[in-house]
């Protein structure tokens, strides 16, 4: 669906130079905030909608450890939204070798009203041909 290239930074690790869980669960966000933009709705439009994204359960499988300054890439492969948005985001290293899974829910929340709401028709139209 979308893959975005990216650089262990000394922020994402620990002090043995391991990426941590909060680094992976950060990226995740980034891909769906980089694929939501693709799709037209930035953090402005966002915004202008009165909308955010509220955070809720995550599962993170770590496989392979990814080090400090390694080159990865993540892919945002499975996508549902309903009332909640669900994504699986898989990172991999320099040699394609899959090293974690994220899987994440996100809820929608109306700033207006202060609380979760579902997906607006308007956000939906615009991924139905992306989701499962």
């Amino acid at each position: 669906m979308i893959c975005k290239n990216y650089t262990v930074t000394g922020e994402d690790v620990n002090d043995i130079m391991v990426m941590e869980s909060n680094a992976y669960f950060s990226y995740t966000i980034k891909i769906l905030y980089h694929f939501l933009f693709d799709k037209g709705f930035s953090k402005q439009k966002l915004n202008s909608l009165n909308l955010a994204l509220q955070e809720g359960n995550s599962e993170l499988v770590c496989y392979k450890n990814l080090m400090f300054t390694e080159d990865f890439f993540i892919e945002m492969k499975h996508f549902h939204m309903d009332k909640n948005i669900n994504i699986k985001s898989r990172f991999f290293n320099s040699k394609n070798e899959c090293c974690a899974e994220v899987t994440k829910e996100f809820e929608w929340f109306d700033d207006i009203r202060r609380e979760v709401i579902a997906t607006p028709v308007k956000i939906l139209k615009g991924f139905s041909p992306f989701m499962k």
